[in-house]
Protein backbone atom coordinates (compact mmCIF):
# COMPACT_ATOMS: atom_id res chain seq x y z
CA UNK A 1 0.00 0.00 0.00
CA UNK A 2 2.89 2.37 0.77
CA UNK A 3 4.19 1.99 -2.80
CA UNK A 4 0.76 2.75 -4.28
CA UNK A 5 0.46 5.84 -2.04
CA UNK A 6 3.69 7.27 -3.44
CA UNK A 7 2.18 7.04 -6.93
CA UNK A 8 -0.79 9.13 -5.78
CA UNK A 9 1.27 11.78 -3.99
CA UNK A 10 2.04 14.74 -6.26
CA UNK A 11 5.38 15.38 -4.62
CA UNK A 12 6.65 11.84 -5.26
CA UNK A 13 4.75 10.45 -8.26
CA UNK A 14 7.50 11.44 -10.72
CA UNK A 15 10.25 9.62 -8.85
CA UNK A 16 11.84 6.59 -10.47
CA UNK A 17 10.31 3.20 -9.68
CA UNK A 18 13.49 2.08 -7.95
CA UNK A 19 13.45 5.15 -5.67
CA UNK A 20 9.78 4.56 -4.82
CA UNK A 21 10.50 0.89 -4.08
CA UNK A 22 13.26 1.80 -1.64
CA UNK A 23 11.21 4.56 -0.03
CA UNK A 24 8.31 2.17 0.51
CA UNK A 25 10.62 -0.08 2.55
CA UNK A 26 11.35 2.67 5.10
CA UNK A 27 7.76 3.95 5.48
CA UNK A 28 6.00 3.12 8.75
CA UNK A 29 2.19 3.18 9.01
CA UNK A 30 0.49 4.82 11.99
CA UNK A 31 -3.21 4.93 12.82
CA UNK A 32 -3.92 8.25 14.51
CA UNK A 33 -7.19 8.51 16.49
CA UNK A 34 -9.42 11.61 16.15
CA UNK A 35 -8.08 14.63 17.99
CA UNK A 36 -4.73 13.03 18.77
CA UNK A 37 -1.74 15.40 18.57
CA UNK A 38 0.89 14.11 16.16
CA UNK A 39 3.35 16.99 16.44
CA UNK A 40 3.33 19.92 18.84
CA UNK A 41 4.24 23.44 17.79
CA UNK A 42 7.89 24.06 18.71
CA UNK A 43 8.88 20.37 18.76
CA UNK A 44 11.86 19.20 16.72
CA UNK A 45 10.91 17.68 13.36
CA UNK A 46 12.72 14.41 12.67
CA UNK A 47 10.36 12.76 10.18
CA UNK A 48 7.94 13.59 7.41
CA UNK A 49 4.46 12.17 6.99
CA UNK A 50 2.27 11.17 4.06
CA UNK A 51 -1.48 11.03 4.72
CA UNK A 52 -3.20 7.96 3.28
CA UNK A 53 -6.69 8.64 4.63
CA UNK A 54 -8.44 11.03 6.98
CA UNK A 55 -6.73 14.35 7.63
CA UNK A 56 -4.29 16.27 9.79
CA UNK A 57 -5.23 19.74 11.04
CA UNK A 58 -2.50 22.37 11.40
CA UNK A 59 -3.17 24.93 14.13
CA UNK A 60 -1.22 27.81 15.58
CA UNK A 61 -1.27 28.08 19.36
CA UNK A 62 -3.05 31.10 20.79
CA UNK A 63 -0.81 33.46 22.73
CA UNK A 64 -3.62 33.85 25.23
CA UNK A 65 -6.11 31.43 26.64
CA UNK A 66 -8.61 30.35 24.02
CA UNK A 67 -8.97 28.13 21.00
CA UNK A 68 -5.99 27.57 18.72
CA UNK A 69 -6.12 29.19 15.29
CA UNK A 70 -6.55 26.83 12.35
CA UNK A 71 -4.06 27.23 9.51
CA UNK A 72 -5.01 24.49 7.08
CA UNK A 73 -5.97 20.84 6.66
CA UNK A 74 -3.76 18.18 5.09
CA UNK A 75 -5.93 15.56 3.43
CA UNK A 76 -5.33 12.25 1.67
CA UNK A 77 -2.07 12.11 -0.34
CA UNK A 78 -0.80 15.25 1.38
CA UNK A 79 2.72 15.55 2.77
CA UNK A 80 4.04 17.46 5.77
CA UNK A 81 7.58 17.89 7.09
CA UNK A 82 9.37 16.77 3.93
CA UNK A 83 11.31 20.00 3.43
CA UNK A 84 12.82 19.71 6.91
CA UNK A 85 13.94 16.13 6.45
CA UNK A 86 15.14 16.48 2.84
CA UNK A 87 17.16 19.57 3.70
CA UNK A 88 18.65 17.80 6.74
CA UNK A 89 17.36 20.68 8.80
CA UNK A 90 15.29 19.23 11.59
CA UNK A 91 14.17 22.65 12.84
CA UNK A 92 11.03 22.97 14.90
CA UNK A 93 7.38 22.66 14.01
CA UNK A 94 5.71 25.95 13.06
CA UNK A 95 2.31 24.58 14.02
CA UNK A 96 0.62 21.73 15.87
CA UNK A 97 -0.59 18.73 13.85
CA UNK A 98 -3.74 17.04 15.11
CA UNK A 99 -5.79 14.23 13.57
CA UNK A 100 -9.15 15.38 12.19
CA UNK A 101 -12.61 14.26 13.27
CA UNK A 102 -12.28 10.94 11.47
CA UNK A 103 -8.72 10.30 12.57
CA UNK A 104 -5.95 9.67 10.06
CA UNK A 105 -3.77 6.94 8.67
CA UNK A 106 -0.30 8.29 7.98
CA UNK A 107 3.01 6.85 6.85
CA UNK A 108 6.14 8.25 8.48
CA UNK A 109 9.68 8.44 7.14
CA UNK A 110 12.51 9.40 9.45
CA UNK A 111 16.31 9.51 9.44
CA UNK A 112 16.33 6.43 7.19
CA UNK A 113 15.53 8.77 4.28
CA UNK A 114 18.81 10.59 4.81
CA UNK A 115 20.66 7.27 4.92
CA UNK A 116 18.97 6.24 1.66
CA UNK A 117 20.17 9.38 -0.12
CA UNK A 118 23.69 8.92 1.20
CA UNK A 119 23.82 5.37 -0.17
CA UNK A 120 22.49 6.24 -3.62
CA UNK A 121 23.58 9.44 -5.37
CA UNK A 122 20.94 9.00 -8.06
CA UNK A 123 18.23 9.19 -5.40
CA UNK A 124 19.87 12.31 -4.00
CA UNK A 125 19.79 13.91 -7.45
CA UNK A 126 16.10 12.99 -7.86
CA UNK A 127 15.38 14.58 -4.50
CA UNK A 128 17.11 17.77 -5.57
CA UNK A 129 15.04 17.75 -8.75
CA UNK A 130 11.70 17.43 -6.97
CA UNK A 131 12.73 20.11 -4.49
CA UNK A 132 13.68 22.39 -7.37
CA UNK A 133 10.35 21.75 -9.12
CA UNK A 134 8.48 22.48 -5.91
CA UNK A 135 10.45 25.66 -5.36
CA UNK A 136 9.83 26.87 -8.93
CA UNK A 137 6.11 26.20 -8.64
CA UNK A 138 5.78 27.96 -5.29
CA UNK A 139 7.90 30.88 -6.51
CA UNK A 140 5.63 31.36 -9.51
CA UNK A 141 2.59 31.34 -7.26
CA UNK A 142 4.22 33.84 -4.93
CA UNK A 143 5.24 36.10 -7.81
CA UNK A 144 1.74 36.06 -9.23
CA UNK A 145 0.31 36.90 -5.82
CA UNK A 146 2.80 39.66 -5.17
CA UNK A 147 2.53 41.19 -8.64
CA UNK A 148 -0.06 43.77 -7.64
CA UNK A 149 1.37 44.58 -4.25
CA UNK A 150 5.06 43.75 -4.17
CA UNK A 151 7.06 46.07 -2.00
CA UNK A 152 9.66 47.04 -4.56
CA UNK A 153 7.23 47.70 -7.40
CA UNK A 154 7.69 50.32 -10.13
CA UNK A 155 5.44 52.84 -8.38
CA UNK A 156 7.75 52.78 -5.36
CA UNK A 157 10.70 53.45 -7.62
CA UNK A 158 8.79 56.31 -9.29
CA UNK A 159 8.03 57.80 -5.88
CA UNK A 160 11.73 57.81 -5.00
CA UNK A 161 12.62 59.46 -8.29
CA UNK A 162 9.92 62.13 -7.95
CA UNK A 163 11.40 63.15 -4.61
CA UNK A 164 15.03 62.75 -5.68
CA UNK A 165 15.68 59.97 -3.20
CA UNK A 166 18.18 57.14 -3.74
CA UNK A 167 16.89 53.66 -4.56
CA UNK A 168 17.89 52.32 -1.14
CA UNK A 169 15.36 54.54 0.66
CA UNK A 170 12.60 52.32 2.03
CA UNK A 171 9.07 52.85 0.79
CA UNK A 172 6.61 51.87 3.50
CA UNK A 173 3.53 50.53 1.70
CA UNK A 174 0.01 50.64 3.11
CA UNK A 175 -3.22 49.17 1.75
CA UNK A 176 -6.12 51.35 2.88
CA UNK A 177 -9.47 49.55 2.95
CA UNK A 178 -13.04 50.90 2.91
CA UNK A 179 -11.92 54.12 1.24
CA UNK A 180 -14.47 56.85 0.64
CA UNK A 181 -13.75 60.24 -0.85
CA UNK A 182 -12.94 61.96 2.44
CA UNK A 183 -10.29 59.38 3.30
CA UNK A 184 -8.18 59.91 0.20
CA UNK A 185 -8.78 63.67 0.14
CA UNK A 186 -7.45 64.05 3.69
CA UNK A 187 -4.69 61.45 3.69
CA UNK A 188 -2.94 62.44 0.46
CA UNK A 189 -1.89 65.98 1.54
CA UNK A 190 -0.47 64.70 4.82
CA UNK A 191 1.31 61.80 3.10
CA UNK A 192 2.85 64.34 0.74
CA UNK A 193 4.06 66.47 3.67
CA UNK A 194 5.42 63.37 5.41
CA UNK A 195 7.44 62.36 2.34
CA UNK A 196 8.80 65.87 1.86
CA UNK A 197 10.09 66.01 5.44
CA UNK A 198 11.45 62.47 5.90
CA UNK A 199 14.78 61.65 4.26
CA UNK A 200 15.18 57.97 5.12
CA UNK A 201 11.68 56.60 4.61
CA UNK A 202 8.81 57.29 2.23
CA UNK A 203 5.15 56.47 2.74
CA UNK A 204 2.94 55.15 -0.06
CA UNK A 205 -0.76 54.43 0.47
CA UNK A 206 -2.88 52.53 -2.04
CA UNK A 207 -6.65 52.72 -1.67
CA UNK A 208 -9.54 50.34 -2.22
CA UNK A 209 -13.25 50.92 -1.68
CA UNK A 210 -13.65 47.29 -0.64
CA UNK A 211 -13.82 46.39 3.01
CA UNK A 212 -11.35 44.00 4.54
CA UNK A 213 -12.68 40.45 4.88
CA UNK A 214 -11.66 36.92 3.92
CA UNK A 215 -12.23 37.72 0.24
CA UNK A 216 -10.16 40.91 0.13
CA UNK A 217 -7.30 40.17 2.55
CA UNK A 218 -5.11 39.07 -0.37
CA UNK A 219 -5.14 42.66 -1.68
CA UNK A 220 -2.57 43.45 1.03
CA UNK A 221 0.00 40.84 0.01
CA UNK A 222 3.38 42.58 -0.20
CA UNK A 223 2.31 45.57 1.93
CA UNK A 224 3.81 46.49 5.28
CA UNK A 225 0.53 47.62 6.82
CA UNK A 226 -3.22 47.84 6.36
CA UNK A 227 -5.32 50.85 7.32
CA UNK A 228 -8.82 49.93 8.50
CA UNK A 229 -12.06 51.61 9.55
CA UNK A 230 -14.97 50.65 11.77
CA UNK A 231 -16.62 48.10 9.45
CA UNK A 232 -13.52 46.26 8.26
CA UNK A 233 -13.23 42.72 9.62
CA UNK A 234 -9.85 41.46 10.80
CA UNK A 235 -10.85 37.97 11.90
CA UNK A 236 -8.38 35.19 12.69
CA UNK A 237 -8.62 33.86 9.14
CA UNK A 238 -8.07 37.32 7.68
CA UNK A 239 -5.11 37.98 9.99
CA UNK A 240 -3.55 34.67 8.96
CA UNK A 241 -3.72 35.78 5.31
CA UNK A 242 -2.30 39.21 6.16
CA UNK A 243 0.57 37.59 8.06
CA UNK A 244 1.40 35.21 5.22
CA UNK A 245 1.35 38.18 2.84
CA UNK A 246 3.95 40.06 4.88
CA UNK A 247 1.70 42.57 6.65
CA UNK A 248 3.03 43.53 10.08
CA UNK A 249 0.75 46.35 11.21
CA UNK A 250 -3.00 46.83 11.46
CA UNK A 251 -3.61 50.56 11.76
CA UNK A 252 -7.15 51.51 12.73
CA UNK A 253 -8.11 55.02 11.61
CA UNK A 254 -10.61 55.16 14.46
CA UNK A 255 -10.74 54.48 18.20
CA UNK A 256 -12.74 51.24 18.06
CA UNK A 257 -11.13 47.85 17.43
CA UNK A 258 -13.93 45.41 18.26
CA UNK A 259 -13.74 43.82 14.78
CA UNK A 260 -10.05 42.96 15.17
CA UNK A 261 -9.17 39.56 16.63
CA UNK A 262 -6.43 40.78 18.95
CA UNK A 263 -5.56 37.26 20.05
CA UNK A 264 -4.96 36.20 16.45
CA UNK A 265 -2.93 39.35 15.82
CA UNK A 266 -0.62 38.52 18.72
CA UNK A 267 -0.39 34.90 17.66
CA UNK A 268 0.72 35.80 14.14
CA UNK A 269 2.94 38.64 15.30
CA UNK A 270 0.96 41.59 13.94
CA UNK A 271 0.98 44.89 15.80
CA UNK A 272 -2.31 46.78 16.16
CA UNK A 273 -2.47 50.56 16.56
CA UNK A 274 -5.41 52.95 16.62
CA UNK A 275 -6.39 56.59 17.05
CA UNK A 276 -7.39 56.62 20.73
CA UNK A 277 -8.94 60.09 20.66
CA UNK A 278 -9.64 62.62 17.96
CA UNK A 279 -12.34 65.12 18.88
CA UNK A 280 -14.59 64.20 21.77
CA UNK A 281 -16.31 67.55 21.22
CA UNK A 282 -17.44 66.40 17.77
CA UNK A 283 -19.37 63.41 19.13
CA UNK A 284 -20.84 65.27 22.10
CA UNK A 285 -21.97 68.20 19.95
CA UNK A 286 -23.54 65.84 17.40
CA UNK A 287 -25.51 64.20 20.20
CA UNK A 288 -26.93 67.60 21.12
CA UNK A 289 -27.73 68.27 17.46
CA UNK A 290 -29.71 65.03 17.31
CA UNK A 291 -31.54 65.92 20.53
CA UNK A 292 -32.61 69.33 19.25
CA UNK A 293 -33.66 67.91 15.88
CA UNK A 294 -35.81 65.24 17.54
CA UNK A 295 -37.20 67.56 20.21
CA UNK A 296 -37.93 70.61 18.06
CA UNK A 297 -38.84 68.57 14.94
CA UNK A 298 -36.21 70.40 12.88
CA UNK A 299 -36.14 67.70 10.20
CA UNK A 300 -39.93 67.80 9.75
CA UNK A 301 -40.10 71.60 9.89
CA UNK A 302 -37.36 71.94 7.27
CA UNK A 303 -39.22 69.62 4.90
CA UNK A 304 -42.48 71.54 5.36
CA UNK A 305 -40.95 74.96 4.79
CA UNK A 306 -39.18 73.83 1.63
CA UNK A 307 -42.60 72.76 0.34
CA UNK A 308 -43.90 76.29 1.14
CA UNK A 309 -45.95 74.98 4.06
CA UNK A 310 -45.47 77.62 6.76
CA UNK A 311 -48.17 76.45 9.16
CA UNK A 312 -47.69 75.40 12.78
CA UNK A 313 -49.45 72.50 14.47
CA UNK A 314 -48.86 70.04 17.32
CA UNK A 315 -46.70 67.88 15.05
CA UNK A 316 -43.93 70.45 15.46
CA UNK A 317 -44.36 70.95 19.21
CA UNK A 318 -41.26 70.42 21.35
CA UNK A 319 -40.30 71.04 24.97
CA UNK A 320 -37.82 73.20 26.89
CA UNK A 321 -34.70 71.28 27.90
CA UNK A 322 -34.25 73.79 30.71
CA UNK A 323 -35.47 72.28 33.96
CA UNK A 324 -35.86 68.78 32.52
CA UNK A 325 -34.14 65.67 33.86
CA UNK A 326 -31.39 64.58 31.48
CA UNK A 327 -29.59 61.28 31.98
CA UNK A 328 -26.12 60.51 30.63
CA UNK A 329 -25.14 56.85 30.66
CA UNK A 330 -21.36 56.82 30.40
CA UNK A 331 -19.21 59.71 31.62
CA UNK A 332 -15.88 59.12 29.96
CA UNK A 333 -14.20 61.95 28.08
CA UNK A 334 -17.06 62.39 25.59
CA UNK A 335 -19.70 61.94 28.28
CA UNK A 336 -18.09 64.60 30.46
CA UNK A 337 -18.09 67.11 27.60
CA UNK A 338 -21.74 66.28 26.93
CA UNK A 339 -22.55 66.86 30.62
CA UNK A 340 -20.89 70.27 30.38
CA UNK A 341 -23.11 71.19 27.41
CA UNK A 342 -26.26 69.82 29.06
CA UNK A 343 -25.56 71.85 32.21
CA UNK A 344 -25.57 74.96 30.01
CA UNK A 345 -29.23 74.29 29.20
CA UNK A 346 -30.08 74.52 32.87
CA UNK A 347 -31.22 70.89 32.96
CA UNK A 348 -31.10 68.58 35.96
CA UNK A 349 -28.17 66.28 35.22
CA UNK A 350 -28.20 62.62 36.25
CA UNK A 351 -25.31 60.35 35.34
CA UNK A 352 -24.36 56.69 35.45
CA UNK A 353 -20.90 55.14 35.17
CA UNK A 354 -18.93 52.53 37.05
CA UNK A 355 -16.26 55.22 37.49
CA UNK A 356 -17.72 58.46 38.80
CA UNK A 357 -16.29 61.72 37.47
CA UNK A 358 -15.45 64.59 39.81
CA UNK A 359 -15.93 67.02 36.91
CA UNK A 360 -19.51 65.84 36.42
CA UNK A 361 -20.17 66.32 40.11
CA UNK A 362 -18.72 69.85 39.98
CA UNK A 363 -21.20 70.60 37.20
CA UNK A 364 -23.99 69.72 39.60
CA UNK A 365 -24.50 66.25 38.19
CA UNK A 366 -25.83 63.51 40.40
CA UNK A 367 -24.77 59.90 39.95
CA UNK A 368 -27.71 57.52 40.05
CA UNK A 369 -28.63 53.98 39.14
CA UNK A 370 -29.71 53.13 35.61
CA UNK A 371 -33.16 52.31 37.00
CA UNK A 372 -33.53 55.80 38.49
CA UNK A 373 -32.43 57.41 35.24
CA UNK A 374 -34.90 55.28 33.26
CA UNK A 375 -37.71 56.18 35.65
CA UNK A 376 -37.13 59.93 35.98
CA UNK A 377 -35.35 61.30 32.89
CA UNK A 378 -36.98 63.12 29.99
CA UNK A 379 -33.87 62.64 27.83
CA UNK A 380 -31.34 59.79 27.95
CA UNK A 381 -27.97 59.89 26.20
CA UNK A 382 -26.10 56.63 25.61
CA UNK A 383 -22.36 57.38 25.77
CA UNK A 384 -21.03 53.99 26.89
CA UNK A 385 -18.62 51.62 25.13
CA UNK A 386 -20.13 48.41 23.76
CA UNK A 387 -19.27 45.62 26.18
CA UNK A 388 -21.08 42.40 27.13
CA UNK A 389 -22.45 44.26 30.17
CA UNK A 390 -23.73 47.21 28.13
CA UNK A 391 -25.09 45.42 25.06
CA UNK A 392 -28.81 46.18 24.57
CA UNK A 393 -28.96 48.59 27.50
CA UNK A 394 -32.21 49.69 25.86
CA UNK A 395 -34.24 46.49 25.52
CA UNK A 396 -37.81 45.27 25.66
CA UNK A 397 -37.62 44.30 29.34
CA UNK A 398 -36.73 47.80 30.48
CA UNK A 399 -39.35 49.63 28.39
CA UNK A 400 -41.89 49.64 31.25
CA UNK A 401 -39.28 51.35 33.45
CA UNK A 402 -38.92 54.38 31.16
CA UNK A 403 -40.59 57.71 31.78
CA UNK A 404 -43.33 58.13 29.18
CA UNK A 405 -42.26 60.29 26.25
CA UNK A 406 -38.50 60.00 26.89
CA UNK A 407 -36.14 60.90 24.05
CA UNK A 408 -33.28 58.43 23.46
CA UNK A 409 -30.01 59.64 21.87
CA UNK A 410 -27.21 57.27 20.81
CA UNK A 411 -23.94 58.41 19.23
CA UNK A 412 -21.81 55.67 20.77
CA UNK A 413 -22.35 52.09 19.55
CA UNK A 414 -25.36 50.63 17.77
CA UNK A 415 -25.36 47.51 19.93
CA UNK A 416 -26.34 49.53 23.00
CA UNK A 417 -29.91 49.52 21.66
CA UNK A 418 -32.06 46.52 20.82
CA UNK A 419 -33.57 48.16 17.75
CA UNK A 420 -36.81 46.16 17.73
CA UNK A 421 -37.40 47.26 21.34
CA UNK A 422 -36.76 50.90 20.37
CA UNK A 423 -39.35 50.67 17.60
CA UNK A 424 -41.79 48.94 19.96
CA UNK A 425 -41.29 51.72 22.52
CA UNK A 426 -41.93 54.45 19.93
CA UNK A 427 -45.05 52.66 18.65
CA UNK A 428 -46.48 52.31 22.16
CA UNK A 429 -45.73 55.95 23.04
CA UNK A 430 -43.30 55.09 25.83
CA UNK A 431 -40.43 56.54 23.79
CA UNK A 432 -41.23 59.98 22.37
CA UNK A 433 -38.46 59.99 19.79
CA UNK A 434 -34.93 58.85 19.07
CA UNK A 435 -31.81 60.39 17.58
CA UNK A 436 -29.29 57.76 16.50
CA UNK A 437 -25.99 57.98 14.70
CA UNK A 438 -25.27 54.27 15.00
CA UNK A 439 -27.20 51.07 14.31
CA UNK A 440 -26.48 47.58 15.59
CA UNK A 441 -26.48 46.05 12.10
CA UNK A 442 -24.95 48.99 10.25
CA UNK A 443 -21.94 47.13 8.89
CA UNK A 444 -23.42 46.18 5.53
CA UNK A 445 -24.98 49.57 4.84
CA UNK A 446 -23.20 52.53 6.44
CA UNK A 447 -20.62 54.42 4.39
CA UNK A 448 -22.08 53.03 1.17
CA UNK A 449 -24.63 54.40 -1.28
CA UNK A 450 -27.79 52.28 -1.22
CA UNK A 451 -30.05 54.88 -2.83
CA UNK A 452 -30.46 52.83 -6.01
CA UNK A 453 -30.66 49.46 -4.28
CA UNK A 454 -33.20 47.68 -2.13
CA UNK A 455 -32.38 47.53 1.58
CA UNK A 456 -33.10 44.00 2.75
CA UNK A 457 -32.91 44.67 6.49
CA UNK A 458 -36.55 45.17 7.61
CA UNK A 459 -35.53 46.72 10.93
CA UNK A 460 -33.40 49.35 9.22
CA UNK A 461 -36.25 50.04 6.79
CA UNK A 462 -38.57 50.55 9.77
CA UNK A 463 -36.14 53.02 11.34
CA UNK A 464 -35.80 55.00 8.11
CA UNK A 465 -39.55 55.19 7.71
CA UNK A 466 -40.32 56.31 11.27
CA UNK A 467 -40.95 60.05 11.54
CA UNK A 468 -40.01 60.04 15.24
CA UNK A 469 -36.49 58.84 14.46
CA UNK A 470 -33.71 61.14 13.29
CA UNK A 471 -30.88 59.06 11.95
CA UNK A 472 -27.41 59.87 10.67
CA UNK A 473 -24.92 57.37 9.28
CA UNK A 474 -22.17 57.19 11.92
CA UNK A 475 -20.99 60.73 11.28
CA UNK A 476 -20.79 62.11 14.82
CA UNK A 477 -16.99 62.13 14.62
CA UNK A 478 -16.98 63.88 11.24
CA UNK A 479 -15.54 67.37 11.80
CA UNK A 480 -12.49 69.01 10.26
CA UNK A 481 -10.67 68.91 13.59
CA UNK A 482 -11.41 65.22 14.14
CA UNK A 483 -10.37 64.18 10.64
CA UNK A 484 -7.13 66.13 10.96
CA UNK A 485 -6.36 64.26 14.18
CA UNK A 486 -7.33 60.87 12.72
CA UNK A 487 -5.07 61.28 9.71
CA UNK A 488 -2.09 62.73 11.57
CA UNK A 489 -2.20 60.09 14.31
CA UNK A 490 -2.53 57.25 11.79
CA UNK A 491 0.49 58.51 9.86
CA UNK A 492 2.42 58.83 13.12
CA UNK A 493 1.57 55.18 13.80
CA UNK A 494 2.99 54.21 10.38
CA UNK A 495 6.15 56.19 11.03
CA UNK A 496 6.70 54.70 14.48
CA UNK A 497 6.23 51.15 13.21
CA UNK A 498 8.59 51.75 10.28
CA UNK A 499 11.26 52.77 12.79
CA UNK A 500 11.10 49.35 14.42
CA UNK A 501 8.65 49.93 17.26
CA UNK A 502 6.38 46.92 17.73
CA UNK A 503 3.42 45.65 19.75
CA UNK A 504 2.73 47.32 23.08
CA UNK A 505 5.71 49.64 22.60
CA UNK A 506 3.74 51.56 19.97
CA UNK A 507 2.42 54.79 21.44
CA UNK A 508 -1.14 54.03 20.32
CA UNK A 509 -1.05 50.26 20.58
CA UNK A 510 -4.17 48.27 21.34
Amino acid sequence: MSRALLNKTILFNDLSDSFKDEMAKIMTPIEVPPGHIVTKEGEEITQFMIVESGSLIRTKASVEEGDAIMLDEIGANGVTGFMHVAARDSGVAYATLTAGNEGAKVWTVGIEFDHLLRRNSDFAIETIQILTQWLRRETKITRATLHGGRRDDPTASSLRKSLNRPENVEVFKVMCYDTTSWVKENFEPQVKRFNETHEHMLLKIDYTQDRLDVNTASYAVGYHAVCLFVNDTASAEVIKTLSLGGVGLIAMRCAGFDRVDLNAAKTFGLSVARVPAYSPYAVAEHAIALLMSVNRKIHAANTRVKMANFTLDSGLLGMDIHGKNVGVLGTGKIGQILCRIVSGFGANLLAYDVFESDEVKLLGGKYASKEEIFKTCDVIFLMMPLLPATKHTINSEMLPLLKKGVIIINTSRGGLIETTALLEGIKSGIIGGAGIDVYENEGEYFYQDWSAKSIEDPTLVALLGNNKVVMTAHQAFFTREAIEKIVSTTIENFGEYSEGVRGKDLTNSV
